[in-house]
């Protein structure tokens, strides 16, 4: 029993010993105390100048949202079309005629949407411009997104992220008046009522 007791107590000791030690390992010298806080205050200003840029960037796009929205590519092989941006340049809105298909009452047409500062999808993907294929119910002022594709970079570059929805399953979303959708609701019930 006692050669139990004994073994514990060096193992305790061991233990106390070890833990000594690694305290003053982890002690730092005044020399790294100094590096460590001018490397914190350096992050702290450039996490400070980002802000600043990025305030900047979005004072100058709530004055004049249309600049940013110059810096994209139409990409109108496409058939994108711009049509609304943000009063605070926050996003951007274009639509195509192609693929654009009317079944009774049901218009299903292309969106794409471009955004000047990073975005997350439900899988917490980051991305600047997405197309969605948007099904509207014309008649009951509904509408239904069956399938988007994300992209990294804007003008639909870079790596790409696809959400597809089953049509059995996807719940219809009403159409708020006066929303970005409900303009896009307007327009491609409309454009799907004409012959082409």
């Amino acid at each position: 029993m006692s050669w139990t007791i004994s073994r514990w107590a060096a193992a305790a000791l061991l233990a106390a010993a070890a833990l000594l030690g690694n305290s003053t390992a982890a002690a730092q010298t005044p020399e790294q105390e100094k590096m460590w806080q001018t490397q914190r205050q350096q992050a702290q200003a450039d996490e400070k100048a980002r802000a600043e840029r990025l305030a900047a960037q979005r004072a100058a796009r709530r004055a004049d949202p249309m600049a940013w929205v110059r810096t994209l590519d139409p990409l109108s092989s496409g058939g994108w079309t711009f049509r609304q941006v943000g009063a605070d340049g926050s996003w951007a809105t274009f639509s195509t005629e192609h693929q654009l298909k009317r079944s009774g009452r049901l218009v299903t047409g292309w969106l794409r949407q471009e955004f000047p500062e990073p975005q997350r999808n439900a899988a917490g993907d980051v991305y600047l411009s997405d197309v969605e294929k948007v099904q509207y119910d014309c008649a009951k002022e509904r509408a239904r997104v069956l399938l988007a594709i994300y992209y990294a970079g804007n003008n639909l570059a870079g790596g790409q992220q696809s959400e597809e929805a089953d049509p059995k399953q996807v719940e219809w979303d009403s159409i708020v008046p006066g929303t970005q959708a409900e303009y896009m609701f307007h327009w491609t019930c409309s454009a799907g009522a004409r012959p082409r």
